[in-house]
C-alpha cells in the first residue's frame, strides 16, 4: 500500500516568508525512501525550485521510473484584491509542459499584481483570472482544495461547528459557501479537481476530514491525501520550529505544524483511521495514485535561445576583395537576414576606419569562421547574437548613457569592435580572438557592458518600449543562510527552560565572531565544527566550546545552514524575451518592486534564456556630467553624446 504526496514544500517556499527547512533533493530522495510513489512540489507561490527539482528528477528517474515528481504551486484564491481579506491556499499541479507553461502565466499575474497587506506581501491569485488561463491550458492541470487554510476546508470545518452548536443559520451560510466553491471548481476543472484531507490527530482536521468525505460523496469527487510536508521528518520538528521561532517569535508550531511532514504510508494510513473507516484510506491512496496516473514526465531544459531584433535586410550580394575569404563571401550571400547583416556591417566599419586590409580581413574570416561554427553547434544563429548587441549599444547611447570601452575577452575581437560593441582595436594592441570565442568550447559568449546609473532605469523602459513589458527582465538571486547567519538565525529560535525567548543577541554575536573566514570567505560550518584535512583546517574549539552550552543548537545551526531565505536582483544580468516570455520562463517581483526571473540565472539558462550583462559604473555619470558642463559653457561644441565621447574620450583618440 501506497500513496502520492499532492502537497509539499521546499526552501523557495522562504522568499517572502521563513516557512519550510526542506532542501528539494533531500525532499524527493525521503519521499522514495519512505515509501511515497511519488511526491508534488506546491510551494507556496513559488516556481522558483522547479527547474533544480525538474534536473534532479531528470537524474533520480532513471533508476526509479516509477516514482513520479510533479510540479506545482500553491497559490492564494481570492475574488478581489482587497486588503483585510482572507487568503485561500489552492493546489495547482501541472499534468504535462503544457499545464506548466499555464502555471508560469498564472504566478506571473499574481506577482505582477502583488502588494502588502497587514506588513506581508500579497500575492493572491483571482478567480476571474484562473478561470481565463485554465480555459487556455484545459485539461493540462489539475487541482486540490488543499490544506486548512484552503477555502472548502475552511468552510467545512465550519459548518461542521455550526451544527454541532446547532447554530442552522451559519451552517446554511457555510453550506452555500461550500456549494458555490464545488460549482465553480467543477465548471473550471471538471474531473481534474481533487478534495485534499490530511493525515492527523487534531480534532480540527478530523472534523474537516470527516465533512470533506461527505462533500466528495455528495458530488462524487475523488477524494486525495497530502501531508503539506514543511520538514521532512518528525526528528525534524524542533528544527523547524526554532527556524520559524527566528523570525516572527512564537508561532503555535507544535500545533499548527504538527504533521506537516512526510509519512511512510503506514504512518499516513494509521492518521488517516483516526478520521476514516480501512475501506475508505484504502480509496483515499487509489485516487492519490489515479492523480499521479495523469501526470506525465517532461523536461524544462530547452536549448538556450538567441534573442533577435530586427536588422535591415541588405541584398545577397558578392565582392570579389572577398573572394578568398570563403566564410565572409558566403555569409554576404546567405539567405539569413542576420547573416548578411552582420557581414554588411563589419565591411562598412572596416571601409569607415581605413583598415581595409588582407590582415584585418582573414582576422574577420577567422571570427566569422568561429562563430558560424558555434552557431551551428548551439542550432541557432550566434550572429544574431552580436546584431542585437550592436542593436542596444546603439539604443544606450540614444537613451543618454556613455558606454564603457570593454571589459575582458570580449575586446580580442575585431567584429565586436567593427560593430561598436567595444572600443579597442584587438590586431592593433595585439589582443587574441581565442579568449573570446574558439571552437574548443562552443557555447555562448558573455560581454560585459558598462552603463551610467542614472541611464540604467531609461534604458531598461526603451528596451521595453520595443519588445513590451516582460520584454527585460532582470535576473533573480536567492540569498541562503551563511554561517554566520545560521548561528544568528538558530540562537534568535532556540528555545529552552534557560532561554525561553532566545538565546541573548551579545552570545549569539560572540559565537558568530568565532567562524575564521579566509580571503574574505567564512568557513562553512561543517570546517567550524569538525575540521577540513584538504583545506588544512582544524575544529575550533572556542566555538565547539560555547555552542555546546545549549543542547540541540549546533543540529540547527548545521540542519539550516545554506537554506534559501530570500530573493533578490543580479547585479549586471538582464534576460531579453521574444513574443512569449512564458515559452521558458515566469517572473516574480523583487523587495524593491522589480521584476525578476523566477529562477537564477542557472536556471534560467537552463530553461532557454541567455543573459546579457549591463553593469553600471559611477565614472559614466561624471562623463556625462563634464560634457554637460564644457557645453554649457561653450569650452567643447554641442553634439551627441556618442560624437562627443568619441572625440574626446575614445580609446584610439586618447592614445
Amino acid at each position: 500500500m501506497t500513496y502520492f504526496n499532492c502537497h509539499a514544500h521546499t526552501m523557495y517556499s522562504n522568499i517572502r516568508l521563513l516557512d519550510c527547512i526542506n532542501r528539494p533533493d533531500k525532499l524527493i530522495e525521503k519521499a522514495y525512501e519512505m515509501g511515497m510513489s511519488g511526491i508534488a512540489i506546491t510551494d507556496h507561490e513559488c516556481l522558483s525550485a522547479h527547474m533544480e527539482v525538474n534536473q534532479f528528477a531528470k537524474k533520480f528517474r532513471k533508476e526509479h521510473p516509477e516514482f513520479t515528481i510533479a510540479l506545482g504551486n500553491e497559490i492564494y484564491l481570492t475574488d478581489t484584491r482587497d486588503t483585510n481579506q482572507k487568503y485561500w491556499h489552492f493546489i495547482l499541479i501541472a499534468k504535462d509542459e503544457i499545464g506548466h507553461k499555464g502555471l508560469r502565466e498564472l504566478s506571473t499575474i499574481a506577482w505582477k499584481n502583488s502588494y502588502v497587506d497587514r506588513r506581508m506581501e500579497r500575492v493572491p491569485t483571482l478567480k476571474s483570472e484562473l478561470v481565463e488561463i485554465i480555459e487556455k491550458y484545459r485539461g493540462h492541470i489539475l487541482a486540490t482544495s488543499a490544506c486548512m487554510g484552503g477555502e472548502l476546508s475552511t468552510n467545512a470545518y465550519a459548518m461542521s461547528l455550526a451544527q454541532e452548536a446547532n447554530n442552522m443559520e451559519a451552517a446554511q451560510h457555510h453550506y452555500q459557501e461550500i456549494q458555490k466553491f464545488m460549482a465553480f471548481m467543477l465548471e473550471v476543472f471538471g474531473d481534474d479537481f481533487y478534495i485534499e484531507c490530511a493525515p492527523s490527530t487534531r480534532k480540527d482536521q478530523i472534523t474537516t476530514n470527516k465533512k470533506l468525505l461527505s462533500i466528495a460523496r455528495a458530488y462524487n469527487i475523488p477524494i486525495v491525501v497530502g501531508t503539506d510536508a514543511h520538514y521532512m521528518t518528525e526528528a525534524d520538528r524542533p528544527i523547524h520550529k526554532a527556524y520559524l521561532n527566528s523570525k516572527d517569535g512564537e508561532r503555535e508550531v507544535d500545533d499548527f505544524y504538527e504533521f506537516a511532514r512526510l509519512m511512510t504510508p503506514n504512518e499516513c494510513a494509521e492518521l488517516l483511521f483516526k478520521s476514516f473507516d480501512a475501506d475508505v484510506v484504502d480509496e483515499i491512496f487509489e485516487n492519490s495514485k489515479k492523480l499521479q496516473n495523469k501526470i506525465q514526465w517532461y523536461s524544462l531544459e530547452r536549448k538556450q535561445i538567441i534573442p533577435k531584433v530586427e536588422v535591415k535586410d541588405y541584398q545577397q550580394v558578392s565582392y570579389d576583395i572577398f573572394a578568398n575569404y570563403p566564410i565572409l563571401n558566403s555569409l554576404f550571400k546567405s539567405d539569413n537576414v542576420q547573416e548578411r547583416y552582420w557581414a554588411h556591417e563589419c565591411h562598412q566599419a572596416l571601409v569607415q576606419k581605413g583598415i581595409m586590409n588582407d590582415e584585418y580581413l582573414a582576422r574577420l574570416e577567422t571570427e566569422a569562421d568561429v562563430i558560424k561554427y558555434i552557431g551551428e553547434q548551439l542550432d541557432d544563429c550566434l550572429f544574431a547574437y552580436f546584431n542585437t548587441f550592436k542593436h542596444y549599444i546603439d539604443l544606450f547611447w540614444e537613451c543618454g548613457s556613455t558606454v564603457g570601452p570593454g571589459r575582458g575577452s570580449a575586446t580580442g575581437f575585431l567584429s565586436n569592435y567593427l560593430l561598436g560593441i567595444t572600443q579597442l582595436d584587438p590586431i592593433r594592441w595585439g589582443l587574441p580572438y581565442w579568449r573570446f570565442l574558439n571552437k574548443e568550447r562552443a557555447e555562448l559568449p558573455d560581454i560585459d557592458i558598462d552603463l551610467a546609473p542614472s541611464k540604467r532605469p531609461a534604458v531598461f523602459n526603451a528596451i521595453r518600449k520595443e519588445r513590451g513589458e516582460l520584454g527585460l527582465v532582470q535576473v533573480a538571486t536567492f540569498g541562503t543562510e551563511g554561517t554566520k547567519s545560521a548561528i544568528l538565525t538558530a540562537c534568535r529560535g532556540y528555545r529552552s527552560k534557560e532561554c525561553p525567548d532566545g538565546i541573548d543577541v551579545d552570545i549569539a554575536q560572540y559565537m558568530s565572531s568565532l567562524v575564521p573566514q579566509e580571503r574574505g570567505f567564512l568557513w562553512d560550518i561543517k570546517d567550524v565544527v569538525y575540521g577540513n584535512e584538504e583545506k588544512d583546517r582544524k575544529p575550533v574549539q572556542a566555538f565547539i566550546r560555547e555552542v555546546n552550552n545549549y543542547p540541540g543548537l549546533l543540529d540547527i545551526i548545521m540542519y539550516i545552514s545554506g537554506l534559501v531565505n530570500k530573493r533578490g536582483i543580479h547585479a549586471s544580468g538582464v534576460i531579453l524575451y521574444g513574443e512569449d516570455p512564458f515559452d521558458t520562463a515566469a517572473f516574480m517581483k523583487a523587495p524593491n518592486g522589480d521584476l525578476i526571473t523566477c529562477y537564477d540565472l542557472h536556471h534560467a539558462e537552463a530553461a532557454g534564456d541567455t543573459k546579457y550583462d549591463l553593469l553600471v559604473t559611477e565614472i559614466s555619470d561624471k562623463i556625462i556630467k563634464c560634457f554637460e558642463m564644457l557645453e554649457n559653457d561653450n569650452i567643447i561644441e554641442h553634439d551627441t553624446l556618442r560624437n562627443t565621447y568619441n572625440k574626446y574620450l575614445h580609446p584610439e583618440v586618447i592614445d
